[in-house]
């Protein structure tokens, strides 16, 4: 049992959403830049008055607590966030759009999103979590993964519980190593986060900077989205040991490693400011924001105070199945939940993933190909011929490599053509290497009839490593010939769909070793579809 008296514990949540507010402002004017931030100090660049949904996600579930209590689950999070959460960005859009067609977590943070399912918009939802389980890392853990499992997977769902653990700890530990070491706990010693985490923590004990560390991370656990977790929790893990309990000195540390820079300084401070309080940050540190937070979404506040926000979140502590807390002198009662057993949260499996995946109406393909032919290229006439005298025999690499060419039409009449498989594409992706299981270099079709309600514009985002190019209708709309490392955003169309049944036909390069393709379609509302949901009744 830990005990903590009302008004300690109420400045230590409120250093905790303070921390919150202000790494957040610190780090949101540069969020996304892959580089050193080469700034003097945070306060030279700093905005706090801009909605943040590192703080917007936790007022829902907040709003969630107060109409459902405590005792949660994570589909009363999904449905909250469908019914007053706009926020579709990266994998939040894929969580919505599986969500919506029937997909439940644990799978909803899995199917078609494997580039982002280990991002950071889990990790910067634990604060809440630690709060109403403070000194119960268990349970902390427990609430962090019932909700990181909505959009997330694997490293990020770590990532949540470990800070959630932190978190919780922090309101009655003040070193950071054994902070870190308790949250730990909760992070496979086999992952990736784990790895990274020791590897920080060995170059933490031998003295060298922290500079060091941060080429360490990018040189060994880089990622190429700037949200991914795992770099992004290891600027974490730098800022709050090289930052030595100092609020600024953490901040800038945080924000000078760059990336998903809002992120790492808010979730660093917040730490700090639960161990040091509201009072203990000094007003060197509390004068650079005023009482206030600005809300992003569409919950409803009695107010934008930052204390009253301590206040709320106190009292549903109190409200929490944290039997292991007691809180002296509080103005209102405990009424924690009575015969509450523990959460009882369902872990992914492959059959459960196959389950969730045939229960949604796929998209089908009709592949037509492949089509390939042996590569040309004259001999090189300055060197002696590897055959014989007289010879006429294609050179080496000709013999080993074929080639094939976008401009090149391959099939001029699809009616004449015999197809070679068809792929129910339950995700973006259509799998042509699953089903053209040939090796090397070759083209293929792949054609589906996208039946749209009415006539309209809708965004096509799609992913690719090769050459492609994509009609609709009998209309040449976007061609890339281009081979790149694939990734869900790699190109973009608006396209025009018919009322009823469209033609819908990309034609693919596949050059190197595997041709990864997907496509997806996302509301056309005038504006950029980073900012709309994708489509879910397009069949």
């Amino acid at each position: 049992m830990y005990k903590i008296d009302y008004s300690e514990f109420v400045d230590k949540i409120h250093g905790c959403w303070y921390g919150k507010c202000l790494g957040g402002a610190a780090g949101a004017p540069v969020e996304g830049l892959k580089k050193i931030i080469d700034v003097s100090d945070f306060s030279d660049i700093f905005n706090p008055d801009l909605p943040n949904d590192d703080l917007d996600l936790q007022l829902l579930w907040i709003d969630v607590m107060h109409e459902k209590g405590t005792v949660i689950n994570s589909c009363d999070l999904a449905d909250a966030w469908v019914e007053k959460c706009w926020y579709p960005f990266s994998e939040y859009g894929y969580f919505l759009k599986n969500y919506m067609r029937g997909i439940k977590p644990p799978y909803s943070g899995i199917v078609n999103n494997s580039f982002f399912k280990e991002g950071m918009g889990c990790p910067i939802r634990s604060e809440i979590w630690g709060i109403i389980s403070a000194g119960n890392p268990d349970l902390a853990a427990d609430y962090a993964y019932m909700d990181a499992c909505l959009d997330h997977a694997g490293n990020s769902v770590y990532a949540e519980q470990f800070l959630a653990a932190v978190e919780s700890m922090a309101f009655f530990e003040n070193d950071i190593e054994k902070l870190i070491a308790a949250g730990m706990k909760y992070v496979p010693s086999d992952s990736k986060l784990a790895r990274c985490f020791n590897r920080i923590l060995g170059i933490y004990k031998s003295g060298d900077d922290w500079l060091s560390a941060r080429r360490v991370v990018l040189n060994e656990y880089s990622h190429p989205d700037f949200t991914n977790s795992v770099q992004n929790l290891g600027f974490v893990l730098i800022a709050l040991l090289w930052g030595n309990g100092d609020m600024r000195d953490t901040i800038n540390i945080a924000l000078k490693c760059g990336y998903d820079t809002d992120c790492t300084c808010a979730s660093a401070a917040s730490i700090i400011g639960i161990i040091k309080g509201y009072k203990g940050l000094g007003s060197e540190i509390t004068d650079l924001i005023k009482d206030y937070f600005i809300c992003g979404i569409n919950v409803q506040r009695k107010s934008d105070s930052i204390r009253d926000l301590a206040e709320e979140t106190a009292e549903l502590a109190l409200q929490s199945p944290n039997y292991l807390l007691k809180v002296t002198d509080a103005p209102c009662a405990e009424n924690r939940p009575q015969n509450f057993e523990g959460f009882n949260p369902e872990y992914p499996t492959e059959e459960g993933l196959q389950k969730a995946l045939t229960g949604t109406r796929p998209l089908t393909w009709t592949v037509y190909g492949p089509f390939f032919e042996q590569l040309t290229k004259p001999a090189d006439p300055g060197k002696p011929s590897p055959h014989g005298e007289g010879c006429v025999l294609p050179t080496l690499e000709c013999m080993v490599n074929s080639q094939a060419f976008l401009d090149r039409e391959y099939i001029t009449d699809f009616d004449k053509e015999l197809p070679a498989c068809t792929i129910d594409a339950y995700e973006d992706f259509i799998e042509i290497d699953k089903s053209l299981t040939m090796e090397g270099q070759m083209c293929c079709y792949a054609k589906a009839v996208l039946h749209a309600d009415k006539d309209m514009k809708v965004w096509a985002v799609i992913g690719n490593n090769d050459g492609f190019r994509l009609s609709v209708n009998g209309n040449d709309v976007l061609e890339r010939d281009e081979i790149r490392l694939w990734t869900p955003y790699n190109n973009d169309v608006l396209i025009d769909l018919k009322e009823g049944d469209n033609d819908i036909t990309v034609k693919l390069l596949r050059r190197t070793e595997q041709l990864k393709f997907s496509i997806g379609f996302r509301i056309y509302d005038g504006g950029h579809w980073h900012r709309t949901k994708w489509h879910i009744d397009l069949y």
